[in-house]
């Protein structure tokens, strides 16, 4: 696979957008003083994001709980309406990726904290819901607020860590995922033996959306607007995580958006790869946390029980994902460890589809959430790290998250009741799109190695990473000599 040269990576323009953001870098730091100020940035912001993901993550996902736990029941929701519910979601959380771009834009702590508040009162309402259509109208909304979030954030990472930082600080952010699916199917599994005036699944929506509003109260305090606006560092701190990201990112000020950025997104090749990758992983990552508890109790054990033993396969995800991004930083690849990923992920589905013996199906699912949330964490992270400047990482989110997302409604088919207990067609639809991401991912690392390679020849070799980018990158985006892709 090899990728058109842009005519602007053979004359690279001057320019003086972000210029003067790099006018006042001289002064140095110390190793030391760089190593505490990332050690506070970890410790306050990334605990922040990771709180906010898990928060969302169970706002989302708890659907299936609560259908497991007499949800359908209560209403005689039907199969296909119960897939209509999930759907909804995934319809309009891809539409939300529209405000990506805007992040450069807003006010970042007003903004997250309505957001916030938005995704835990549509949770909390579901309680309330007494029919087919006021469910769908929750889920819809849902899905909005989620998306002014959720999809910004290695974007929004971006402004503060270099491409040798960001995959294990994602990876911890995404890994949220899964630690809110073990969490949250233990907390439903005590919920859901409650007795109370409210159903258990009523309560279930109740308690488990209420701390988001919570926290998002506090976001508005704490969430910082850009590098150089973090409460909780010292000036001195704010100015070397600032200088940081301009010299190594490119970046100009926030508050502009450049129009050919945008458009060269929407132009380049290896974006539509990344769309694909992101299509190829979401097909099983919408549909798991609806699924999951449904595929448990299908293999014989009762609600209860299907609720606690959805829970490990997701833990053992949560180490497994921080793992993969921690030695894909390590390393400086995405592809291979992306690769991988998907392997696993699909040969999990391969024994679903195939084996009958129920401990053996139980340990394909360990498998399979072992590489759908890695392979989702690194596919984003890759493409924050290979489009050069904000505005065409903005809009390369935008469209990676768009098209990619449209995977999870295909996951919301493909599991209908009349399938079960093994549902072999949609596992082995599930294996199929996860070898195909497999080729994706190794075609994409090779592509970009033949790029690196004759940018090297013509220009003269330069180091993947950290290096410091010129200012006029955020004008010729990753097309310029000087860049070179993370493989």
């Amino acid at each position: 696979m090899n990728f058109p040269t842009s005519d602007v990576e053979k004359r690279p323009e001057d320019a003086s957008n972000g210029s003067e953001a790099r006018a006042d870098l001289d002064e140095e730091w110390t190793e030391q003083e760089e190593k505490q100020a990332l050690r506070q940035l970890d410790l306050s912001l990334m605990s922040l994001l990771f709180v906010l993901y898990m928060l969302s993550y169970i706002d989302r996902s708890n659907l299936g709980s609560a259908y497991v736990a007499g949800m359908g029941k209560s209403w005689g929701i039907t199969s296909r309406q119960y897939s209509w519910i999930i759907i909804v979601y995934y319809i309009t959380y891809p539409l939300g990726h529209v405000f990506i771009p805007l992040w450069k834009l807003l006010n970042l702590p007003l903004w997250v904290t309505f957001m916030a508040i938005g995704w835990g009162a549509m949770s909390m309402l579901q309680a309330a819901t007494t029919n087919f259509g006021g469910m769908i109208v929750c889920r819809s909304l849902l899905g909005l607020f989620e998306a002014g979030f959720s999809p910004a954030v290695p974007l929004y990472l971006s402004f503060f860590y270099n491409k040798r930082e960001i995959g294990l600080r994602y990876g911890l952010y995404l890994s949220a995922a899964p630690l809110a699916n073990s969490f949250a199917t233990a907390l439903a599994y005590g919920i859901v033996q409650a007795r109370t005036a409210l159903e258990g699944w009523q309560l279930l929506f109740i308690i488990e959306g209420l701390p988001t509003i919570i926290v998002a109260l506090f976001t508005y305090f704490y969430l910082p607007n850009s590098p150089s606006e973090c409460r909780f560092l010292t000036p001195r701190q704010n100015y070397i995580i600032n200088a940081r990201s301009i010299k190594a990112r490119g970046d100009t000020a926030k508050g502009k958006l450049n129009t050919h950025a945008a458009l060269a997104a929407l132009r380049d090749p290896k974006c539509y790869c990344w769309a694909v990758l992101f299509f190829c992983c979401d097909i099983a990552f919408g549909s798991l946390p609806a699924y999951l508890p449904t595929m448990v109790k299908d293999m014989g054990y009762t609600a209860v029980n299907a609720q606690g033993l959805s829970a490990p396969p997701y833990l053992v995800a949560f180490f497994v994902c921080v793992g993969a991004c921690f030695l894909s930083d390590r390393a400086g690849r995405r592809g291979v460890f992306l690769a991988a990923s998907f392997c696993v992920s699909g040969t999990g589905f391969v024994v679903l589809a195939t084996v009958e013996a129920v401990a053996v199906r139980y340990f394909a699912i360990f498998l399979v959430c072992a590489g759908v949330f890695p392979g989702i964490a690194l596919n984003c992270v890759w493409l924050t790290d290979n489009q050069g400047g904000f505005t065409k990482r903005g809009f390369g989110l935008a469209f990676g998250g768009m098209v990619g997302h449209t995977g999870s409604i295909v996951g919301g088919f493909i599991f209908p009741a009349e399938q079960g207990p093994r549902y072999v067609k949609g596992m082995w639809i599930c294996a199929g799109t996860m070898f195909a991401g497999v080729c994706m991912a190794l075609g994409l690392s090779l592509g970009l190695w033949l790029v690196n390679r004759r940018r090297d020849r013509v220009y003269g070799e330069r180091r993947t990473g950290d290096e410091s980018l010129p200012a006029e990158v955020e004008t010729v985006g990753d097309a310029h000599p000087m860049y070179r892709y993370v493989l």
